[in-house]
């Protein structure tokens, strides 16, 4: 199997048929998790909101159900196919797009952005800081982001409560196991999938995820032209403070001055 057509139907095997244990939490968590992103955004209901690596597109489904504008945006195609059938069944008018993070193509266009579920720290350090500075471009001046990571000084309560074993999906079954190498502070999640009936058993290296300490986000963001305004220890409400036993650091940014690159070109013009 071509490698894009094995990251596409790996992104469609768990992000569009989840796993049995989770689906049925999926819509109670969902809603816990919108509750929180409003009261953290400050959200009136008049915004624009880009739900970055959408998957799904669960929290835009939800927050469009509120009455937000919202465009979803993943690099999976498949996913993004099966996000805009659920947006069409319940009749809500949502843009799922299909793109990449680390070149989006929006110009001060959105009130809030949302990157969930530790979905920074794919790339290098060097394409993180990268994918940050979009962000910034992104947002109109006074726009905020919200950033969910996991913290690296807590990986091994992530991993001791991190459900490695077999679960049921559709015909099949999947096997999931992550590590930790503190060498390069990166998160790696592997997956084996079989189904006997059908004759697979595929294996597929997963996700390997950069986490960044606190300190290290709030340098990156300050980079990228965003000001760090909050930081929460999980998505619950009443709002759980950040410190030294979270698992999650929640943070909430501003765009509040020149991003990277337009003060880079203003620079440029000076010279």
């Amino acid at each position: 199997m071509p490698e894009q057509a094995s990251r596409e139907w790996w992104e469609e095997l768990f992000q569009v048929y989840e796993f049995a244990h989770y689906r049925q939490y999926a819509d109670e968590l969902t809603r816990r998790e919108v509750d929180f992103l409003i009261n953290a955004l400050g959200l009136q209901g008049v915004e624009t909101i880009l739900d970055l690596a959408c998957g799904n597109g669960r929290h835009s489904l939800m927050l469009a159900e509120r009455g937000w504008t919202v465009v979803g945006l993943d690099a999976a195609e498949s996913v993004i196919s099966h996000a805009r059938t659920a947006a069409t069944e319940r009749g809500l008018n949502v843009e799922f797009v299909t793109g990449d993070m680390r070149s989006l193509p929006y110009h001060e266009r959105f009130d809030a952005v949302l990157l969930m579920n530790s979905s920074l720290g794919f790339f290098d350090d060097e394409t993180n800081q990268a994918v940050l500075n979009g962000i910034a471009h992104t947002l109109v001046p006074g726009g905020k982001l919200l950033l969910q990571c996991l913290n690296p000084y807590q990986i091994g309560r992530y991993l001791h409560d991190f459900r490695s074993g077999w679960y049921p999906i559709g015909s099949g079954f999947v096997l999931r196991e992550a590590r930790f190498d503190p060498r390069r502070a990166v998160l790696e999640i592997d997956y084996r999938y079989v189904d006997v009936s059908r004759g697979i058993d595929v294996t597929h290296p997963g996700d390997q995820i950069r986490l960044y300490g606190f300190p290290e986000l709030t340098a990156m963001l300050r980079t990228a032209g965003l000001r760090p305004l909050s930081v929460f220890g999980d998505t619950s409400l009443p709002p759980v403070p950040f410190d030294e036993t979270s698992i999650w650091q929640v943070v909430v940014a501003v765009r509040d001055r020149p991003v990277a690159r337009e003060a880079e070109d203003a620079d440029r013009a000076d010279r």
